[in-house]
């Protein structure tokens, strides 16, 4: 059988990394990143400061029409929240061609990814040794092999969702029976965008971290953070998943936390979906 790595190792013109979102990952690795160097990255990007703008101005945040600056959506949202809005979005630049025919949503797709980055970062808090900004991250691109198969496999989808049908199992699951994971795209991507190891090994093993060896308790975590997400219906969800969450032991989480980290997400939903839908359009 025909490796996803040799597959896309035919396809030219997969999406390169945006400058945005290098400029940004660099500043996060390089420096503790400050105010101004990233109102200097936003501000180089005409596109992306409009977006951040119509989230500041969104009514969620009750200052409607008044901000007019990119210092002051940083003020306004947060050096953090805009931080994480930029890399989100710069994503999204990578992926902006119509999925329509495919069956999925990209809107869906990019709020589950966005609720799956929110949702590891909460639950990084309760993890010792973990840095709950990189959770963030993992959690926004855990997916983007996702739009990688909706882009140049769409004609394999079909066949998949049967699987999914006759076999009564989660999108993934059907994905890996017939041969074409997307948690396997989007690491082969992450590579050839030289991104971290820990990355690369984060988003490929999302599904089964227990296979992901040092990235194990990371991998967890994203892990845990899609299923709580496909449970609480936040942007794409598959059917067939399992009824209830399971928590790798390698957490070793209480139920309680679980509890408490869903209930905030359950509480933030609509948020979610108002300030980033007002972004991704």
């Amino acid at each position: 059988m025909i490796s996803i790595a040799e597959r896309l190792d035919g396809v030219e013109d997969l999406p390169s990394m945006p400058l945005t979102l290098q400029r940004v990952l660099a500043e996060m690795d390089n420096s503790v990143g400050d105010a101004k160097s990233l109102e200097k990255i936003i501000e180089e990007d005409l596109v992306l400061a409009a977006k951040i703008l119509r989230v500041a101005n969104s009514p969620y945040y009750g200052v409607a029409g008044h901000v007019t600056k990119v210092s002051h959506s940083i003020v306004v949202l947060g050096f953090e929240e805009v931080k994480n809005l930029v890399i989100g979005l710069a994503l999204t630049q990578s992926f902006s061609q119509d999925i329509s025919e495919s069956g999925l949503s990209a809107k869906d797709l990019w709020m589950h990814s966005v609720a799956v980055a929110r949702a590891s970062r909460a639950f990084a808090e309760h993890v010792p040794g973990l840095d709950r900004e990189e959770l963030f991250t993992a959690g926004l691109m855990h997916d983007m092999g996702r739009f990688i198969l909706c882009l140049y496999f769409q004609d394999h989808l079909p066949e998949i969702r049967r699987i999914q049908d006759e076999n009564q199992v989660p999108f993934f699951k059907a994905e890996e029976i017939y041969g074409l994971s997307h948690a396997e795209a989007g690491a082969y991507l992450a590579k050839k965008w030289e991104l971290s190891d820990w990355l690369v090994n984060v988003i490929r093993y999302h599904h089964h971290p227990a296979s992901a060896g040092a990235e194990s308790v990371a991998a967890s975590v994203v892990f845990l953070a899609d299923q709580l997400c496909q449970k609480l219906e936040i942007g794409w969800t598959s059917s067939h998943m399992p009824e209830k969450l399971m928590v790798p032991k390698t957490l070793n989480m209480d139920a309680a936390t679980v509890k408490k980290v869903a209930k905030e997400m359950a509480e933030e939903k609509s948020k979610l979906e108002a300030s980033w839908s007002a972004a991704i359009g």
